[in-house]
């Protein structure tokens, strides 16, 4: 059977297909970012286009309630097509919709690129224009203030749509040279959100576009958004970010589409910014090293069952895009919420966009003091060290701590390199999920002889115990894997009394061949916990090995000899192999809340109930995860075991 979706507008249960997805996106778009009540919006609108032709509008925009009762009185016209349309197919009817009534704007998307035109005094003539207006306002008297900047819902959604259009159109052949330009366009944006102009620069004027429509360019825009850019480069925090050698690129229309895109919403304010930017950051870099991004279920329990203290040092060496740091950060900013009383009526923390402004300051200075002195992280690939630092400032910041280099080698190089940062025996805490697998083990003689699991180990069949035998280094095949080194290297890294979780693939822990890191691990740290995540934990961010978490602690003197230890085999991640997300139900079959309450209806024009909201299921919607009661079994552990613990 077909995907079944609900109607943002009318509420009733419709089949989900390309257009109709586009069409739902563009409603919810006019009703959040637009400000357009959905009042005064309708779809699928019959229009009368001779004595004996009819036929329906995607999206029609009314002037008032009333107008769309009537139908009559049309304002604004939306003609939609599913993605692998291309304009102009459907311009030749979108116009004769407006020709037929009076509306005064056109506008055609299928969901990646837009169109829109002003409809003239004179028959059948249109101009075209770069951007819709918002609710209230009309062509020609465009001006953003910032305290009018709306957060977004669906960020993701704008970044890459807007990193499609300027691949499309920007021809470097190369996604992450895209992807690069996509991030310089928002340094702009954030930075002009970061001044003290009340009225925002990055905005693209009725005169500007029409410059760019009619001549290919305008002076006054590009001069504009180009000084945003510069004087995002020369912020002093931003130093080791920018080398001063970036450039924005890209053709002019497509910087004016950005801008369009994003003019009207505040990056800075909107809570789940650092989700979507990390979900961007995935689609362009994947694991070509083994490294994979961690699903954000499994950073939230590596971050709860590790808890991190306000004063304790965290580091992840192998850090790649940021995540879990940014996770950890996110722990620190509840902590100050809930410090400041700055929580609702069950006393969870309130969102970002519901503090006062004062007090988001305040909160963004705290979690920039704190990040910039507990949080650090290493990654070999300079791509992702730049783009994990980007990452953090879209957090508020923290990325100093960030690091270019390879974590496996000698610690007198990697101190060098960190310079002086990174030493033995310097973080409290360590959240990690190092590169997996064989492809690409570790032959370098320099870096093997500095590690245990460096050397091949044999068993000795009388007394059971294992010792090193020659280096790895040489023979055909040979080296380690890496996710067996950072093991080793992890440990060093932390302080006495330290703790560590570490993804590990199954392998590790399990396999007959692997026997001797088990036996070396339970000699040198206490370990406290085994989580098994399901086989499809990484198979939506590229990968499909069957993998858990180790939870360490490294001993202050000597080991106990006997110590309780935790396990749990997590069934349910909240998410499927596609990864869609799962919510939980109650028995009717109803999408529930995290308190147990069904999700709240739509209602049809009668005031009968269709569907469970799903926009406030994507909001709302508890995820269908056993994470909580792993989490709720652990606390139970810990009370009782606490002796033992952290």
């Amino acid at each position: 059977m077909p995907n079944e979706i609900i109607c943002y507008i009318r509420g009733n249960k419709i089949i989900e297909t390309p257009e109709e997805k586009v069409r739902q996106e563009y409603v919810r778009r006019l009703v959040e970012e637009y400000g357009y009540p959905k009042e005064i919006i309708d779809v699928e609108v019959p229009i009368q286009l001779g004595r004996d032709k009819t036929k329906k509008a995607d999206i029609v925009v009314y002037r008032t309630k009333k107008d769309r009762e009537k139908r009559e009185n049309h304002y604004i016209i939306i003609e939609c097509k599913e993605p692998k349309i291309k304009f102009p197919d459907g311009e030749e009817q979108l116009k004769s919709y407006v020709n037929a009534t009076t509306a005064q704007i056109a506008v055609w998307t299928n969901g990646i690129e837009f169109k829109y035109w002003k409809r003239l005094k004179e028959p059948d003539r249109y101009e075209e224009k770069g951007y819709l207006p918002k609710y209230g306002k009309e062509y020609g008297d465009k001006k953003i203030l910032k305290k009018d900047l709306r957060p977004v819902s669906n960020l993701q959604a704008k970044f890459n749509r807007i990193h499609n259009d300027i691949y499309a159109n920007y021809k470097a052949g190369n996604k992450t040279k895209v992807f690069y330009q996509v991030i310089y366009l928002l340094f702009a944006k954030i930075q002009d959100e970061k001044s003290d102009n009340p009225e925002c620069e990055f905005i693209i004027y009725d005169r500007e576009w029409d410059e760019i429509r009619d001549k290919g360019t305008s002076k006054t825009f590009e001069k504009r958004i180009f000084n945003l850019f510069e004087q995002a480069k020369s912020r002093p925090e931003f130093n080791d970010i920018f080398d001063g050698t970036e450039k924005i690129e890209i053709p002019i229309r497509q910087i004016a589409n950005f801008v369009s895109e994003f003019e009207n919403i505040s990056i800075l304010n909107t809570d789940a910014k650092g989700e979507a930017f990390q979900a961007f950051i995935s689609g362009q870099f994947r694991g070509d090293a083994g490294q994979f991004f961690t699903p954000d279920p499994i950073k939230n329990l590596i971050v709860e069952m590790l808890e991190p203290k306000p004063d304790e040092v965290i580091l992840d060496p192998a850090c790649g895009s940021s995540g879990f740091l940014v996770f950890a950060i996110n722990h620190y900013r509840d902590f100050i919420k809930k410090q400041k009383g700055w929580v609702d009526e069950k006393g969870n923390p309130l969102n970002d966009i519901d503090l006062t402004p004062d007090q988001r300051e305040i909160l963004r200075g705290k979690i920039k003091e704190y990040a910039n002195t507990h949080i650090k992280g290493i990654d070999f690939d300079n791509d992702l060290t730049k783009v994990a630092k980007m990452y953090m400032v879209m957090v508020d910041d923290g990325h100093t701590g960030i690091w270019t280099s390879n974590s496996l080698i000698s610690f007198n190089e990697l101190v060098k390199n960190t310079r002086g940062t990174i030493t033995p025996e310097s973080a409290d805490i360590i959240m990690t999920n190092p590169p997996f697998g064989s492809k690409g083990k570790v032959q370098d003689r320099n870096i093997l002889s500095e590690y245990d699991f460096g050397f091949a180990w044999k068993k000795d069949k009388k007394t059971g115990e294992f010792q090193k035998e020659k280096l790895l280094a040489g023979k055909k095949g040979g080296g380690q894997v890496p996710d067996i080194l950072f093991i080793e290297r992890c440990l060093s890294l932390l302080k006495k009394g330290g703790r560590m979780g570490i993804v590990l693939p199954d392998g590790d822990l399990t396999n007959e061949n692997t026997e001797f890191v088990r036996a070396w691990i339970k000699n040198k740290a206490q370990i406290v916990a085994v989580i098994s995540l399901p086989q499809e934990t990484f198979v939506p961010f590229g990968a499909g090995v069957k993998s858990s978490v180790l939870f360490l602690k490294k001993p202050k003197g000597k080991l106990p000899e006997r110590y309780p230890i935790f396990f749990a085999n997590l069934q349910k991640i909240g998410y499927d192999i596609r990864g869609r997300r799962t919510y939980k139900r109650n028995e009717r079959g109803e999408v529930i809340d995290d308190e147990g309450q069904p999700i709240e209806y739509l209602t049809d024009r009668k005031g009968n109930k269709t569907k469970q909201d799903p926009i406030l299921i994507e909001l709302k919607g508890a995820l269908d995860t056993d994470i909580p009661e792993v989490l709720a079994e652990w606390t139970k552990f810990k009370k009782e075991f606490k002796s033992y613990l952290w």
